[in-house]
């Protein structure tokens, strides 16, 4: 029988992505959880990560974290954030 996985038998995995130099991505609640482990792949690819957060003081430090693991020049940053405030959110679009 046939797979509908477009990945193959091994399915998706971090290792199936190519350089990611020159792409900017954009992440929720990157300072914990899901989000951080995406940003590290991200970054790992030579990506540059805009990190949303509602916390400044976690998102610091999850950057202080990232910048441990990936060197000074690791292209992440933050802009705060807070889904369930509205203006929080037009406020970040700007």
């Amino acid at each position: 029988m046939a797979s509908n996985n477009p990945f193959g038998s091994k399915g998706w995995t971090p290792e199936r992505l190519e350089s990611l130099i020159g792409k900017t991505f954009v992440i929720t609640g990157a300072n914990a959880g899901a989000g951080y482990e995406a940003t590290r792949i991200l970054l790992a690819k030579g990506a540059k990560v805009v990190m949303l957060n509602r916390s400044a003081n976690k998102s610091t430090a999850a950057i202080a974290k990232l910048k441990q693991e990936f060197g000074n020049d690791a292209d992440v940053s933050f802009v705060r954030m807070d889904l369930a405030v509205l203006d929080s959110v037009r406020e970040a679009a700007a």
